[in-house]
Formats: C-alpha cells, structure tokens, sequence
C-alpha cells in the first residue's frame, strides 16, 4: 500500500474537493481524513526522529544512570518462569 499526503482547509464540511492526486482514474483508494495537530512543530519533530536516534537518546541519558547501580539488579534468572515450555 502507498501513502500520499496532503493539507487542506475545509471551507465547506459538505462538499470538499481533491486536487492533483498522483492516482488513477477508476483506482480504489481508502481516504482517511486526520485533524491536524494545532502544534505543528512538536508534531513535525517527533515525525523527524527516528527510531534509531530515540534509542540511542535513551540510552545516553544520564536521568537513567541508576539503573547500572547493582542494588537495582533485584530479580535473577531463578525468578519467574520460563516463556520456553
């Protein structure tokens, strides 16, 4: 499946026309219709981040250096069961 994005304003919730799509006449498509965020900037940053680099943020933060503490280590591998049967 393709996705095609595009803004526009409604003037007339009745009657709202689309213009200039890179479809075919005939085509089916499946048209859902998003409100846009009022703060476009949070929206378009979280957009812009990848997963990659929200990891790799994650894990260089200092605000979670308490986990590599040992008293933290409070379950061991004779906890719990298996997920293996």
């Amino acid at each position: 499946m393709h996705a095609y994005r595009t803004h526009v304003v409604i003037n007339d919730p009745d009657y709202t026309v689309l213009k200039g799509l890179p479809f075919q006449v005939g085509q089916r498509v499946e048209v859902v219709l998003l409100e846009e965020l009022e703060d476009t900037s949070m929206n378009d940053l979280l957009t812009d981040i990848s997963e990659k680099e929200w990891l790799r943020s994650v894990a260089t933060n200092p605000v979670f250096d308490f986990l590599a503490d040992a008293d933290e280590d409070i379950y061991s591998l004779s906890d719990g069961k298996s997920l293996k049967s």
